[in-house]
């Protein structure tokens, strides 16, 4: 290699550095649109808008939080990964977004990992099964026995196509063995109405759709997801306590860049996301919704998305839940 080959190597690389580092000293120069591939109203919504109130304090520029809803999510996340990868539109994205939908579209206009820079994982949270006023069940039991004795008569809410709860009630009707249709609804609010209005007799639902009704004794919660009760239902049990194991689905939402932002923006983002997450305000708001905050590296986030992305394409290819 000759001496001016090697100069101009070194130049190029000097002035990469320069560059990534004048973006992180100027970053953020203008607001942050915070995406939210979901209708207002639902439950990333009630997380979004917490966090970019919080988020603004530490990066002294408004975070604009805006919903672009469409095909179970994947509009909006798709418009943010063809975005400028500069750190000023970043992502509220999901275990939907980046971990199922790959498993049960044929075609997605992202690429889950190749076209996202993780910021941080914010939150983690069980989904519950809860039913509309007019059913008389007091358990999953009894919910499956009324399923089995009227096949296909039964319908069950989803805030769409593709998303958790489409797999997590898919995953329930597999797992008791009943005949029960699927009614998709554009977002939360809109199931919520659905569910509250008895056109459907189940949801299972985000903890912070389903609470603020549960609480007021509107519907009745008769399982949680995951491992573990839910500290704001201590008395309601999880599936497998109830009786049916197999519906794990645990929800989690967390903080995207389009794949090329500067990896001094996206700790900068990181940084002002973990200190919003341990702010009075969000916490609070997370716990009232049933939510657990999280907060990570981008690393660890990163690696958490690529195995949870392989898990659910593994589990939704296995159990034939498709979205044509």
């Amino acid at each position: 290699m000759s001496l001016r080959t090697l100069t101009a190597g070194l130049a190029v690389c000097t002035l990469a550095v320069a560059a990534t580092t004048a973006a992180a000293q100027t970053f953020p120069s203008k607001p942050i649109t915070l995406v939210v591939p979901f209708p207002a109203g639902g439950a990333l919504d009630a997380v979004a808008r917490p966090m970019a109130e919080e988020m603004r304090k530490s990066l002294g520029q408004p975070v604009i939080v805006e919903n672009v809803a469409g095909a179970g999510g994947t509009v909006g996340t798709g418009n943010v990964a063809r975005a400028a990868p500069d750190g000023h539109t970043i992502l509220l994205g999901s275990v939907a977004t980046h971990a199922i939908a790959a498993g049960i579209y044929p075609k997605l206009p992202y690429d889950p990992i190749a076209g996202f820079a993780p910021i941080s994982q914010l939150t983690r949270g069980p989904l519950v099964l809860a039913t509309a006023p007019q059913v008389q069940a007091g358990s999953v039991r009894d919910l499956v026995a009324a399923a089995k004795a009227s096949p296909g008569k039964l319908n069950y809410a989803s805030t769409g196509n593709g998303t958790a709860l489409h797999v997590a009630g898919e995953l329930f009707k597999s797992a008791a063995g009943i005949d029960v249709q699927h009614v998709p609804y554009r977002g939360g609010g809109q199931a919520m109405t659905a569910l509250m209005a008895g056109e459907v007799a189940y949801i299972i639902g985000n903890t912070q759709l389903v609470m603020p009704q549960v609480s007021g004794g509107k519907i009745k919660a008769l399982a949680v997801t995951g491992d573990r009760r839910l500290a704001a239902l201590p008395d309601v049990p999880t599936f497998a306590e109830a009786g049916t194991p197999g519906v794990d689905v645990v929800t989690w939402f967390g903080l995207f860049a389009p794949a090329g932002t500067p990896a001094d923006v996206v700790q900068r983002l990181n940084a002002a996301a973990t200190t919003a997450l341990k702010s009075d305000a969000v916490r609070q708001s997370l716990a009232a919704m049933g939510d657990e905050p999280v907060g990570t590296s981008a690393a660890d986030f990163t690696a958490f998305v690529k195995s949870e992305h392989q898990r659910w394409v593994q589990i939704t290819r296995a159990a034939g839940i498709k979205v044509e």
